[in-house]
């Protein structure tokens, strides 16, 4: 078992990035990668970064720590990035994360970023202005006597580095003793940054970041997404197999044509509309359709056979079988305002009886003032009856000297024209200050004293 054991070496499979790993790990999303928010590759010995950038451009944690990746590559789509963390890799250099516009955390511990390219890393992210957590720790680069003054003076806006905390003062410091301090690392590490190590206007992909640049990567983003969909649509349509009911109720809504002689065509109601037929009195079939009251008549085709009709309703075909046959040239169409609803006036073929022609004023000053005056006539006939329906005030109560005389009606305004009752007559009873020729029968007492 020893020996067997000295033997033993770990075996590393050749893993490489796919949609098909991608889609895999993204099973909390239910496997959809352009939504997808969070993505965890960690212990996959993994030697390249490549596909995250293209097929995830929503991502904003991304975990690829503990594998073999010797660069950061392939990240520039990744707009909405906000933690990435690349711990225990073979990393030399920080770079690539230029377009990386909302990064604000940076993991990069245990890794190979050595004295050599310390500087051009850390000049790399001066672009990552939202950058606030940046961790170096368990790299060569740490042992640098002015590592981290150097990294306050040059990143201004971190807040931690290496998990701690960095003071104002720290910071002031920092900035004041810039140029000595990167004199004194230069002179320690003996290496000075070339301009092409540094990434100071330049992307990834060796194009200057620009608002020229930005907008046609903007626009190849667009033509990628939309030669995207459009391959999801054509295989949208290849594996789904046309519905049969669909197709049946498009071609039933079509206009008819070419109906062979001697036979017609289906009946339908595809609008689902109602519908009712009448005959009038000049032989006529009239056919009342309920189409809708606001849609535009434009919406609206009719077209009229001997034995059938039909009327299209925004692309939707209503058929139907007349009672009887009809003449299509003699047929008149209307609309009505109130509601919307058509009427074909259809005259009938084999209509025995004759027809009724509408009659025809003499002259358009008749036509205009016969209306005024049945207005007139109306409202002068109207004025007469309530004059005769006026209340007689006078013949409401009988004279005082008139007997046995009653009021043979009592009209009630336009409550009534019948009599609803009558005055009997009343017991004479004259009183003493009344003057009349009946004072003969009253007595003059001397007792009582005369009246004031």
């Amino acid at each position: 078992n020893a020996h067997n054991a000295s033997r033993w070496r770990p075996v590393f499979h050749d893993m490489r990035i796919t949609v098909d790993l991608i889609r895999k790990k993204s099973e909390h999303n239910d496997g959809i990668l352009e939504t997808l928010q969070e993505l965890s590759l960690h212990q996959l010995n993994l030697e390249k970064i490549e596909v995250i950038g293209s097929c995830c451009k929503h991502l904003r944690i991304l975990y690829l720590q503990n594998n073999l990746i010797p660069k950061i590559e392939n990240l520039k789509r990744l707009k909405e990035l906000q933690y990435l963390n690349l711990a225990l890799n073979n990393i030399k250099k920080i770079e690539g994360l230029q377009s990386c516009e909302s990064l604000t955390k940076l993991d990069l511990t245990v890794n190979f970023i050595g004295k050599e390219t310390f500087e051009a890393s850390i000049l790399n992210l001066r672009k990552n202005q939202q950058l606030r957590n940046l961790f170096l720790t368990g790299n060569p680069c740490c042992e640098l006597k002015g590592y981290r003054r150097y990294v306050v003076a040059t990143l201004p806006w971190l807040e931690r580095l290496d998990g701690n905390k960095i003071s104002k003062s720290e910071r002031i410091l920092a900035r004041q003793d810039l140029k000595q301090i990167t004199q004194d690392l230069r002179s320690e590490s003996g290496v000075i940054p070339k301009p092409s190590e540094i990434e100071e206007d330049e992307d990834e992909g060796g194009e200057a970041f620009t608002p020229e640049n930005r907008l046609k990567w903007h626009q190849e983003e667009l033509e990628e997404e939309r030669k995207k969909q459009e391959a999801q649509d054509k295989a949208m349509a290849a594996s789904k197999p046309p519905d049969p009911l669909k197709e049946a109720r498009k071609k039933m809504s079509e206009k008819v044509v070419n109906i062979p002689p001697g036979t017609l065509p289906a009946q339908r109601n595809m609008p689902r509309v109602k519908f009712s037929f009448k005959d009038d009195s000049n032989g006529n079939i009239v056919a009342t359709i309920h189409a809708p009251k606001f849609l535009d008549t434009s919406q609206i085709e009719v077209d009229i056979h001997p034995k059938w009709f039909q009327c299209i309703i925004k692309d939707k075909n209503l058929l139907l079988h007349t009672p009887e046959d009809v003449h299509p040239d003699k047929s008149k169409i209307k609309r009505l305002l109130h509601n919307g609803h058509l009427l074909l006036i259809m005259p009938k073929v084999n209509f025995k009886g004759t027809r009724n022609k509408p009659a025809r004023g003499n002259s358009k000053a008749e036509k205009k003032t016969a209306p005024r005056n049945s207005v007139k006539a109306e409202r002068e006939k109207e004025l007469d009856e309530r004059r005769g329906l006026a209340v007689d005030y006078r013949n409401i109560v009988a004279n005082s000297k008139s007997s046995k005389k009653s009021v043979a009606s009592v009209h009630l305004g336009f409550l009534s024209h019948k009599p609803k009752y009558s005055l009997e007559e009343t017991t004479k009873v004259n009183d003493a200050g009344d003057d009349g020729d009946d004072s003969s029968d009253v007595e003059d007492n001397a007792n009582v004293p005369p009246l004031l």
